[in-house]
Parts: structure tokens; C-alpha cells; sequence
């Protein structure tokens, strides 16, 4: 399995295989197990997502009123394959889900009045609204063709496009729709727009534009001299008008689209000083993300909504565009995909996408702020007391508490990079790894983090320390870091494997273990001078692994893999799990007490060494990547969808 570098890797891992099978003897002691005189608890979920859900647009009929659709975020196809509605009458303060009747993902909305409403989704899904979306109706769209976008004039007359170059046309509100594609070929089309009932426009994935003045019933293709993704066309006259897309495009025209002027071409300098935007080493160019949606109050004032948290704003009629948020400059907070935007004045609007994120501003975009708590994957955790306690994750997500859990604050990690592991030494001295050789640096406990340069471009997905001074870092292709002043500097060493590393832990300064890929078993007892194959276990994935001394110790893997060691890795046994999920990780107290957590939800328990492994009850069903435990009664773990659980003592 080859590393995917839009997404933590460990996310990959447990989608495929969150197969669970516990056998009857095992389920006959759920709950936590007892041992004379010790407490019992639960964990309970502290942090969870309001919507994991993938929006893909938002549409406010006033500065109260909107409405944002798209589809689930699930661990499972069958749970990503959901539409999601939700509805707010308090400008998104609360977010109510509506009843869509469909499972197909939901692409565009678009309402006439607070009334009068339409959907359109893939597998040509068209639903109206006749009551403000108490009740959706399914519109007959004659297609199964995917369906991008949405455009209505009145209640009655409005067009619809999508792929394998669907084109409809109704004038009674959808109670018909028939195909005007005469022109448009098998293009993928993904934005429209028209100024009146004859003249409009639609871009393509495939770079194509084509023009109407007849109100859809023939299409003429009009050459931008782009040939790569655009999503979204916008027309504030019948001359003016404007083009976004991929590699950050920006195309203008003030010609009814005879011709077009690249706004955003050049180098990145140019988009440096233009467009106000910081460069960060090692990034590809600037232009190279894809913007996706327009919205113009008026002929002076736009919005593009972009990957990368993007959001561009313009207040001179689209001649020039500056960034409001996101992009390659850094912001607190994960970065995420924003899909659509929506303003009802120069002042209000709100922007969605992925992770579930609805952001809302009052000011023009001076200022953003998030509607919704998002549901960033999370694939490590590290508490280092009982109140202070550090989780990281997808797209450079950084969270703090300093209240046990209560509450969680995002932090500027300076990088949009998937992280795998973080460890603190204190609570203000730690390091956290991410995607292409990505490592960062905090000794103010993560008010400000600092990158640190180590010459790699793998994806690093194990850290550890063994003091403020001396640590290592595992990652993809046998990857192995070591330091011995903090960071400031580090050295590789010879790992002489080139499987994939995913963890890494050390009893002393001296002894220490790496597992990964391939049933790999790595040991040293230098300090990692040397490294030698202590075991190769063939074709499965070594995720977690925690020693309590030198000499004992346990790893974790796919298939519900356990394995003890009580002579410091010269040979493993097997424990029993009685599961075939992933279990992701790992952690023990002392020798007796441990704990190890998986997909769906998995939380297993010991109090015997591992010769018994008792599943525990918790309140989801996601996968969980990390757990941390500062005693018995204190812990915390993090899953998939950006939830947190935490261990209470009853």
C-alpha cells in the first residue's frame, strides 16, 4: 500500500479494514474491568464534530436565513454515501438537519424566496421545496448524470448542469426538465451562470467554455486557452464577467467572453506582492490550488471560496483580488476545502466545505469565524498531566486543552501538512511530525511552533523523546531521524529496511524499538547507532508499540494483532484479542495495566499483563488512532471525525 499524501496515512489503514468480530465469551464482559479495590469507569466522547459532513454549498435567502448541503464523512462507503441538509433561521448560531429522502451527495442550492427552493446532487438528483425545506420532493430529472450546478431566475424558469454534457431546462419549476446540451459534447460541466433567460454561460472540468444566447437551446464553445479543471463562471453584465479553476485560476473578460485575461498567471513573486500571500519553502507554486465558487453582492464586490482554506475578496470590480483567509498563508486552525460561499450584502456571508466547516463573517471578510466544530481526523494525542494535553491530525490540525479535555483550542501549526504523532516533554516543550518531512518545534507550549529542518521529504509518522535533548522520528521508506540537541539539528540513521515506519518508543536513552510495515521489528541498544530486525512477520502493519521497561514490552497491528515481549524483543508471543480489527495503538501503566485502541470504535483492556483482553464500551463507533494515559484513572483518546474521548471514573 503506497502512502496517499492528501490524508493521514493510519486513516487509509483503518477504512480498509474495520471488519469487527468479537466472539460471544468476550462480549459476555463488556464494561471495565475489576480488580479488588480498583475503580471503575467509561470513556466518554468530550470533543465531537457538529457535522461530518463534505458541504459543498451554502444560499441565504437574508442575513438569517440559509441553507448548506453536500454529504457524510463516514469510516465506511455505506456511511458516506448520505446526503446532508442543514437549515438555520439565527444566521447558522444553530444548525438544524433537514430530511432530503436521498442518499446521493448534494452539490447545489439555490432558493427564489424563503419559500421556493431546489437541490441538485449526483446521480441526477433534483429536489424542491415548496415550504422553506420542511419537506423535499424528488424532481424527475430524466438523468442519472451527476448534477454540479444550479440556476433560477423566478419560481418557475431555471437551468441545471452536470456531466457527460447535461444541460436541463425547465420553465414550471422542475415539475418538467428536458436536456438543452446541443453544442456541449460529453463535457463535464461543473459552473453556470446567466445574466437573463437567453444569455449564459458554463465552464467544464475539462477546461471548456461555452456560451449561450438562446437561452440553452444551442452552445458555442469560446477559447479561454485554458485546458485543465474550471469550476465556476460569474457574469455581472453582459460583458464583464469572470472564470475560476484550478492552479488558482482567475480569468477575466470584458468582451462577453471573446476574450480572456488571465489575472492570476506569473510567477510567484508576482503573487507574492500582488496578492499578498507569504511563500513557504519547500511548497509547490503558489497558483497550483483550485478555487470553486463565486459570489458578487454587486458589480465592485466578489468572493472566490478555495482549497486550502481560501478566500479571496475583491472591492474594485474583479480587476484585482486579495486574499481574506487561507491559502499558503498560515492560520490557526486545520486547513480545509472550501467548496461554496454565499453573501446576502457587502458585509454577511458564510463559506463551507470538508471537515464539516460553515464559517460566517459580518465584516466583509476582515474577520471569519467558525459556525460548526469540525471533524478533522486526529492521529495522535499526547497529555503530559492531567489537564494539559496536545492532539493533532489532518491538514496541520493542532488542538490544546488545559482543562483535562473540556474544552479544545486550535493552534497555529504554521503548515497544512497531514501530522502523524506529536510528543511533549512538558507542558510547553514538544515536537509534531507531518507529511513531506514536515517537523515543528514549540517551547511555549504551542503558542508559537517553529519548523526544524532535517532534510527529508518522507512522510514522518512516529516521534519520541527521551528528554528535552535526545529523540527520534519514523516514517515512510525506513526512515529514521535522531537528535541530540533538541532539534536544532538531526541526523539519519540506518534503519536497513525500506518498509514504512509508524511507531517508535523508547524505554531509556539507550534501548529502543520501531515497528511498521511488513511485520517489522527494529532494535537498538546504542541509542540507534545500530539498528537490527528483531522480527519480520511478513505482509501486515505493526501500528503502536509501548515498553514499560527494557525488557517488556507490547506491539499492536492489523487483524487485532497483539504481541508481548518479556525478554526485550528476542521473542514474541502472541496475545489473544478475540478481533480482527486494526488496532491502532497502544499504551501500558506498568506491567499489568493496559490498553489498546482500534477501528470502529475498539477499546481493549488489561489488568494481566495481556494475558486477558476485555473490549471496552465507548460512545462511538469510529475508528480510534491514539490513546494517552497520564494514571488509572486519567485518559484520553482520538478517532477519526475529530473525536476525543475521555476515561471517567465512576
Amino acid at each position: 500500500m503506497d502512502i496517499l499524501r492528501d490524508s493521514c496515512v493510519r486513516h487509509y489503514i483503518n477504512r480498509g479494514m474495520i471488519l469487527l468480530v468479537i466472539l460471544p465469551l468476550v462480549f459476555g464482559t463488556i464494561g471495565c474491568s475489576r480488580n479488588q479495590g480498583q475503580k471503575t469507569g467509561r470513556w466518554k466522547i468530550i470533543r465531537r464534530a457538529d457535522w461530518e459532513t463534505r458541504f459543498y454549498d451554502v444560499f441565504f435567502i437574508d442575513e438569517k436565513t440559509g441553507w448548506a448541503v453536500g454529504n457524510n464523512e463516514g469510516n465506511t462507503i455505506d456511511e458516506e454515501f448520505d446526503s446532508v441538509i442543514a437549515y438555520t433561521v439565527d444566521g447558522g448560531e444553530t444548525w438544524k438537519p433537514q430530511a432530503s429522502k436521498t442518499q446521493h451527495p448534494l452539490q447545489s442550492v439555490l432558493f427564489t424566496d424563503h419559500r421556493t427552493g431546489w437541490i441538485a446532487g449526483d446521480n441526477g438528483v433534483i429536489l424542491h421545496t415548496s415550504d422553506g425545506g420542511g419537506t423535499w420532493h424528488k424532481q424527475e430529472s430524466n438523468t442519472f448524470n451527476n448534477i454540479f450546478d444550479l440556476h433560477f431566475f423566478s419560481a418557475r424558469e431555471g437551468w441545471a448542469v452536470g456531466d457527460f454534457g447535461t444541460a436541463l431546462y425547465t420553465r414550471n419549476g422542475g415539475e418538467t426538465w428536458e436536456n438543452r446540451a446541443q453544442g456541449l459534447g460529453e463535457s463535464s460541466l461543473r459552473g453556470l451562470h446567466f445574466l437573463d433567460s437567453q444569455h449564459g454561460w458554463t465552464v467544464s472540468y475539462e477546461g471548456l467554455t461555452y456560451r449561450t444566447n438562446d437561452g440553452g437551446k444551442t452552445w458555442r464553445f469560446q477559447d479561454t486557452g485554458i485546458r485543465y479543471r474550471l469550476s465556476d463562471v460569474f457574469f455581472a453584465n453582459p460583458n464583464k464577467g469572470w472564470i475560476v479553476g484550478d492552479r488558482r485560476t482567475i480569468l477575466a473578460t470584458t468582451d462577453s467572453g471573446k476574450t480572456w485575461k488571465h489575472l492570476t498567471h506569473g510567477s510567484n513573486k508576482r503573487h507574492e506582492t500582488v496578492y499578498g500571500q507569504r511563500l513557504k519553502t519547500g511548497d509547490e507554486p503558489l497558483h497550483s490550488f483550485t478555487l470553486y465558487d463565486f459570489c458578487f453582492t454587486d458589480s465592485q464586490h466578489g468572493w472566490i471560496a478555495g482549497d486550502l482554506g481560501a478566500i479571496l475578496h475583491t472591492s474594485d470590480g474583479g480587476n484585482t483580488w486579495n486574499h481574506q483567509r487561507g491559502g499558503p498563508t498560515p492560520h490557526i486552525g486545520g486547513d480545509s476545502v472550501l467548496f461554496g460561499i454565499h453573501f446576502v450584502d457587502n458585509q454577511t456571508g458564510w463559506a463551507v466545505g470538508e471537515f464539516g466547516t460553515i464559517l460566517h463573517t459580518a465584516n466583509g471578510g476582515k474577520t471569519w469565524t467558525l459556525q460548526a466544530l469540525q471533524s478533522y481526523f486526529l492521529a495522535d494525542v499526547h497529555f503530559v498531566s492531567d489537564q494539559t494535553g496536545y492532539g493533532v491530525g489532518d491538514r496541520g490540525v493542532v488542538l490544546y486543552t488545559e482543562d483535562g479535555g473540556r474544552s479544545w483550542n486550535p493552534q497555529d501549526s504554521r503548515t497544512m501538512e497531514c501530522f502523524g504523532s506529536t510528543h511533549f516533554i512538558n507542558d510547553r516543550l514538544g515536537w509534531a511530525v507531518a507529511e513531506w518531512g514536515t517537523i515543528i518545534h514549540t517551547s511555549d507550549g504551542g503558542s508559537t511552533w517553529a519548523w526544524q529542518e532535517a532534510e527529508s521529504r518522507n512522510d514522518l509518522l512516529g516521534v519520541f523523546f527521551i528528554d528535552d535533548e535526545k529523540g527520534w522520528i519514523v516514517g515512510e521508506s525506513g526512515e529514521i531521524l535522531h537528535t541530540t540537541n533538541g532539534g536544532r539539528s538531526w541526523e539519519r540513521q540506518q534503519s536497513g529496511v525500506n518498509r514504512h515506519l509508524f511507531g517508535v518508543h523508547f524505554a531509556d536513552s539507550q534501548n529502543g524499538w520501531i515497528v511498521g510495515q511488513g511485520g517489522v521489528i527494529l532494535h537498538t541498544r546504542d541509542g540507534g547507532a545500530k539498528w537490527s530486525l528483531q522480527a519480520n512477520l511478513g505482509e501486515v502493519w505493526l501500528l503502536g508499540v509501548h515498553f514499560t521497561n527494557q525488557l517488556t514490552g507490547w506491539v499492536v497491528g492489523v487483524g487485532g494483532l497483539i504481541l508481548r515481549t518479556k525478554d526485550g524483543g528476542n521473542s514474541w508471543v502472541r496475545q489473544e484479542s478475540y478481533i480482527q480489527a486494526s488496532l491502532n495503538d497502544v499504551f501500558f501503566l506498568n506491567q499489568n495495566e493496559g490498553w489498546a485502541v482500534g477501528g470502529e470504535g475498539i477499546v481493549l483492556h488489561t489488568i494481566d499483563g495481556g494475558e486477558n483482553w476485555r473490549p471496552q464500551w465507548c460512545e462511538t463507533r469510529h475508528n480510534l488512532n491514539s490513546i494517552s494515559m497520564t494514571n488509572a484513572e486519567n485518559g484520553w483518546i482520538v478517532g477519526d471525525r475529530g473525536v476525543i474521548l475521555k476515561y471517567a471514573v465512576e
